[in-house]
C-alpha cells in the first residue's frame, strides 16, 4: 500500500516540478550558448563573460536562504510560482542588455529572482518521501537538469542562427511565466492538500515519513554546526567544477573548430550522457540504500576525466572524457541531498538545504570567473579544464568526512555538542 502511494505521488509531482526545473536550467545557462556571438557584439572578454555568467550565483547565494524561509511561511505552491514569474520576466529582459554593466546587472537580478527554487523543491519533496525513496525521487527530479542542457544547447543555437542571440532569451524566458500558472493550479502544498490521493494513500505517506524528531532544530544551531559547514564547503567545491563546465562547455567545444550549429549538438552529448548516468545512479542508490560511495566515487571519476581531457589533443577523445566528467559530476549530489534530513528537521531542514545550495551556487561564480581569467591569461582552455578536477576531488573527500560525521538531530538540539 505504501509503495503504491509513493508511486502515485512520484507520478504527479516529479514531472510537474521537473519541467519547471528544466526551464530554470535553460534560463540560467542559455547564456553559455548566446556567448558564442554575444561576447563579440558586446565586446566582452573571457574574464568579463565569466564574471557576468557567475554573478548570477552571487545573487542566488545572497537571496536563497530568505527565499527558502519564505516558502515555509507562504507555502510551496504560491512561493514557487512567484519565483517562476519573476525569473521568466527578467530572463526575457536579458534580450535588452547593451554592454558589460547591463549584462552584469541582468544576470544578478536573474539570480536573485530564481533564488530558492531548487532547494525549495528539495525541501518540499522531503515532506512527501522517506529517506529510502528520497534519493530515487531527487535523482528523477535532478535528471531534468542535464536534460535541459542537452535539449537547450541545440535549441539555443538554432534560435540564434535564425534570429540572433537576443531572441534566445525571449523565446526561452516566456515558458517560465506560463508554467507558473500551471504550478499554481496543480501543485498541492502538502500531502493533506493532494485531492488526487485517497485517505488511505495520505495516511500511508504520513506513516512512511515517521514521527520524526520530537524537537525541531533552530536555524541558528544548524548554522553553527560543523556538519552543516562541511556540507556547504563540500557542495561549493563540487559546484565550482560543475558550473565551470556547464557555462564554458559550448566555447570549449567551439574551440574544436566547428560551426555554431554543430557546437550546439556536440554540447548536448555530455549532458545527454549525464542524464542517463544520473537516472541509473539514483536507481542504484535507492536499491542499495548506500550513500557514501554513491556520493564520493563520482567526484573521483569527474576529477580524473577533467584532468585527462585537458591533455587530450583529439577532439573525439576529449568529447568522450567531457561526457564521462559531466555524467560523474551530475551523479555526485545524489548521495549529498540525502544528508540534510539525517540531522535536521522542520525549518532547520529548509535552512540546511538552503545553506548548502547557496554555497554551492556561490561556486557557480568562482568556477566560471576563474576559468575566464585563465582563458584570457593563457589563450586556451587546457589549464582551466585541468583545474576543473581539483575542486570536485576535494569535494569528494569532504563528502566522505561529512557522511562519516552524520549524527542524529538530537545531538544538534543540544547545541551541536558531541
Amino acid at each position: 500500500m505504501y509503495s503504491a502511494a509513493v508511486t502515485r505521488a512520484v507520478r504527479r509531482l516529479v514531472p510537474l516540478l521537473g519541467v519547471c526545473f528544466f526551464v530554470s536550467i535553460i534560463d540560467r545557462t542559455n547564456v553559455s550558448v548566446a556567448a558564442l556571438t554575444m561576447n563579440a557584439e558586446l565586446g566582452l572578454s573571457a574574464a568579463a563573460y565569466g564574471f557576468g555568467a557567475g554573478i548570477f550565483f552571487v545573487a542566488y547565494f545572497l537571496f536563497e536562504l530568505p527565499s527558502n524561509l519564505a516558502l515555509e511561511r507562504f507555502g510551496a505552491r504560491r512561493w514557487l510560482a512567484r519565483i517562476m514569474v519573476t525569473w521568466g520576466v527578467i530572463s526575457v529582459g536579458m534580450a535588452f542588455i547593451q554592454n558589460d554593466v547591463t549584462f552584469y546587472l541582468a544576470r544578478f537580478l536573474l539570480g536573485a529572482a530564481e533564488a530558492g527554487f531548487f532547494p525549495g523543491v528539495v525541501y518540499y519533496l522531503y515532506q512527501w518521501f522517506d529517506g529510502r525513496n528520497i534519493a530515487r525521487v531527487l535523482a528523477l527530479f535532478s535528471a531534468f537538469g542535464p536534460l535541459a542542457n542537452a535539449v537547450g544547447a541545440p535549441l539555443a543555437t538554432s534560435i540564434m542562427q535564425a534570429w540572433g542571440w537576443r531572441w534566445v532569451y525571449v523565446i526561452e524566458g516566456i515558458p517560465a511565466v506560463l508554467l507558473a500558472f500551471v504550478l499554481l493550479r496543480a501543485l498541492p502544498d502538502s500531502i493533506e492538500d493532494a485531492r488526487w490521493l485517497s485517505a488511505t494513500d495520505r495516511r500511508a505517506l504520513r506513516e512512511g515519513l515517521g514521527a520524526g524528531p520530537a524537537r525541531p532544530v533552530s536555524w541558528r544551531t544548524a548554522l553553527r554546526d560543523p556538519q552543516s559547514v562541511l556540507m556547504c564547503l563540500q557542495y561549493l567545491l563540487i559546484m565550482t567544477s560543475s558550473y565551470a563546465l556547464v557555462l564554458w562547455l559550448p566555447q570549449i567545444i567551439r574551440s574544436f573548430d566547428v560551426g555554431i550549429g554543430l557546437t550546439g549538438w556536440l554540447t548536448a552529448v555530455p549532458f545527454a550522457v549525464a542524464t542517463v548516468g544520473l537516472l541509473a545512479w539514483g536507481r542504484s542508490s535507492a536499491r542499495s540504500g548506500e550513500t557514501l560511495w554513491h556520493a564520493v566515487l563520482p567526484c573521483l571519476v569527474a576529477a580524473a576525466a577533467f584532468v585527462a581531457g585537458a591533455f587530450t589533443r583529439q577532439p573525439a577523445a576529449a568529447l568522450v572524457l567531457l561526457s564521462v566528467g559531466a555524467a560523474a559530476i551530475y551523479c555526485a549530489p545524489v548521495g549529498f541531498w540525502s544528508l540534510p534530513r539525517t540531522f535536521v528537521s522542520g525549518a532547520a531542514a529548509a535552512t540546511a538545504t538552503a545553506m548548502a545550495n547557496s554555497f554551492g551556487n556561490l561556486g557557480g561564480f568562482v568556477g566560471p570567473y576563474l576559468n575566464g581569467w585563465i582563458r584570457d591569461a593563457t589563450g586556451s582552455f587546457e589549464l582551466g579544464l585541468a583545474l576543473f578536477g581539483l575542486p570536485v576531488l576535494l569535494g569528494g573527500l569532504l563528502t566522505f568526512v561529512t557522511i562519516r560525521m552524520a549524527r542524529p538531530v538530537a545531538a544538534l538540539a543540544k547545541g551541536g555538542r558531541r
